[in-house]
């Protein structure tokens, strides 16, 4: 066996190992998003009250709006996580059929990073930095505001690459705008 081929057969990965380890992927995904499905129906429902019980809040309408809509800017963002695992798994697993254990990195990471761009997101659009048309906040139907602030966190969670690009541009504009040019 020469260099070139010895090489290469030190990346492959063996069936074995391929199989027990891809399968926690869909796993994994399927408990996160019953968790998310589970707080989304929660929110709806009794506003939280469950989730509001960790943080000793007996009067789930005590808390402020604006907290509930962090909330579901989260859950948008764990949602549209998991459905882009769902669609890497698949092409990894189905169609390009490069499964690699170090892609288990970021399917483990993926809910983590995933709620820190939904609460990202949301401070950024009440800050006005980011200005969206429409009224998400619409005091006559708060039922479209939370539907809004539950999308715009699943846009955020399925492209957090281009999130985390035009957090980039952003964070640059931001730090520049003190300066001359």
């Amino acid at each position: 066996m020469n260099k070139e081929q010895e090489s290469t057969s030190d990346r492959t990965v063996t069936p074995s190992k391929y199989s027990r380890l891809a399968w926690l992927v869909p796993i994994y995904i399927f408990s996160y998003s019953l968790a998310g499905i589970w707080a989304l129906v929660d929110g709806l429902l009794t506003n939280f009250s469950f989730i509001l019980k960790l943080w000793a809040i007996e009067d789930p309408h005590s808390i402020p709006t604006l907290v509930n809509y962090l909330i579901f800017t989260m859950i948008g963002a764990l949602f549209g996580s998991a459905i882009l695992g769902i669609i890497s798994f698949h092409r990894y697993i189905a169609i390009d059929k490069s499964f690699d254990p170090d892609h288990l990195w970021g399917f483990w990471f993926s809910p983590l990073l995933a709620l820190l761009v939904g609460i990202l997101i949301f401070a950024i659009i009440q800050s006005g930095l980011v200005v969206l048309s429409g009224d998400l906040a619409d005091a006559k139907n708060p039922e479209n505001a939370t539907l809004g602030y539950l999308a715009i966190g699943g846009i955020a969670g399925y492209n957090w690459d281009v999130f985390v690009k035009k957090l980039q541009n952003l964070s640059k504009n931001v730090l520049n705008a003190g300066e001359l040019s």
